[in-house]
């Protein structure tokens, strides 16, 4: 009898320990403590201005249009964008590299032939970036550029557009077919309205490129804005990873340092321009030039960069350096005071190198406006022939463009309409004196 109440009691208390056991698991497994509030840290805005996409800033910065031997040409944004909208909706096929190396007599050919027109881009254009504005229907887009975009508006026998796309850097032609055409749109929009440009004359050259400029003296104004400033301590926040490591330092009256101990970004004052080194980034390997156009468009978006009208200048694959020129109402501004260019060098991985100005253009107000007027770039040309100093065979383009200065005591910057050659890869600011205009050499 006591053994069997032994027994009894063993396997009530067992009974209990394997409920208690049960009991214990699920409280472990279905605890939830309860924590503090942590406060979490701010993030810092880092978008100092807006962003911009690939059409934005890959743009042609000239049009010009041939029939019956006339010739018309624009440099305005509305009407190069009014263009590019219509052939937006094309499917470019048939994309083919020519056998022959391109002389610089077929390319005038090519453009100054009847009926059509053409696109001047500041460099090649790699095409897997255009892709992105002019849709190929092709799979393996070349790596290949192009600075110029020709388009014959006669109609091929299937109803389709002949193109052409030339470098006049490498040499190199590309012939296209244009499909799905809105015909009564590309008439009205594109052919039709090329009647209404200004009267251009191409500057020929034996055995060299043509030159195409205004044939009329052109209605210009001279602006001038409030200097406006981002601090650069905007840029410290948006360039450096870690901005709480940064320490500042002057170095001499006009410029100041900015170091995490890894990076280096120097301010000039006086100039209103900033560089960016990373200098562990630093490569001697060449880029593909498409992703170089998409890195550092996709690096100065991450901080909102644009802080005006930046357009795509000038690539160099092999240093991996790509310039982006600032634009006022769709020309170029130069300056001898200030940058008035983005340069990035990149690297591996990421920026090596970032130069800038940080002054940015009040547009919302201007200061004042003097209206004058611009000798023609036909005029432009003969002056540039008789000047001892320019060897006139090397000028690879001539423009009408700003010239930009500064008034530091009055926080102005004054842009003043001019003529500028390209020469070297080096853009120079025609004489306003040798223009015969007087001091500012417009009136």
């Amino acid at each position: 009898m006591g053994l069997k109440y032994i027994e009894h009691a063993k396997s009530i208390f067992l009974a209990l320990l394997i409920v208690l056991s049960v009991t214990l698991t699920f409280t472990i497994w279905t605890y939830t403590p309860t924590y503090d509030t942590i406060e979490s840290t701010p993030v810092v805005d880092i978008l100092i201005a807006e962003t911009k996409r690939i059409d934005d800033v890959i743009k042609p910065y000239k049009m010009i249009a041939s029939r019956e031997n006339n010739m018309t040409g624009s440099m305005e944004t509305f009407d190069l964008e009014r263009v590019v909208n219509v052939m937006k909706g094309w499917q470019i096929s048939d994309l083919t590299l020519e056998d022959t190396e391109l002389t610089n007599e077929e390319l005038n050919e090519l453009v100054g032939a009847n009926n059509r027109y053409t696109l001047f881009f500041p460099d090649d254009v790699p095409f897997p970036v255009y892709d992105n504005i002019l849709p190929f229907s092709i799979t393996d887009i070349p790596e290949d550029g192009f600075d110029r975009l020709i388009v014959n508006w006669n109609r091929t026998d299937s109803e389709q557009l002949k193109v052409y796309f030339a470098s006049s850097k490498t040499n190199t032609l590309y012939s296209a077919v244009a499909k799905d055409v809105d015909w009564k749109l590309f008439d009205q929009k594109v052919v039709s309205s090329t009647l209404g440009f200004s009267k251009f004359t191409d500057i020929q050259r034996k055995g060299n490129l043509s030159l195409y400029v205004s044939a009329q003296d052109v209605e210009s104004i001279r602006y001038t804005y409030y200097l406006k400033e981002i601090d650069p301590k905007r840029f410290q926040d948006a360039l450096f990873s870690d901005p709480s490591l940064v320490r500042q330092s002057p170095v001499g009256t006009s410029n100041e340092e900015y170091s995490d101990g890894t990076s280096l970004m120097n301010v000039n004052s006086l100039e209103r321009t900033l560089s960016f080194v990373n200098p562990s980034a630093e490569t001697l390997v060449p880029a593909s030039p498409s992703k170089l156009v998409f890195d550092s468009l996709n690096y100065i978006n991450e901080h909102g960069g644009w802080t005006d009208e930046f357009r795509f200048a000038k690539i160099n694959p092999a240093n991996q350096q790509i310039d982006y020129q600032l634009y006022l109402l769709g020309y170029p501004v130069f300056s001898t005071e200030t940058s008035t260019k983005i340069t990035a060098f990149w690297g591996d991985p990421g920026i090596y190198n970032y130069l800038r100005p940080y002054y940015t253009l009040d547009l919302s107000l201007p200061f004042d406006t003097v209206i004058s007027t611009l000798p023609s770039g036909e005029k432009a040309s003969r002056v540039m022939q008789l000047v001892k100093d320019i060897d006139f065979n090397n000028v690879d383009e001539l423009t009408p463009g700003y010239y930009l200065t500064r008034d530091d005591e009055k926080r102005l910057l004054i842009l003043e309409p001019s003529w500028f050659y390209l020469s070297n890869n080096q853009w120079t600011r025609l004489s306003p004196e040798d223009l015969g205009g007087g001091k500012r050499g417009l009136e």
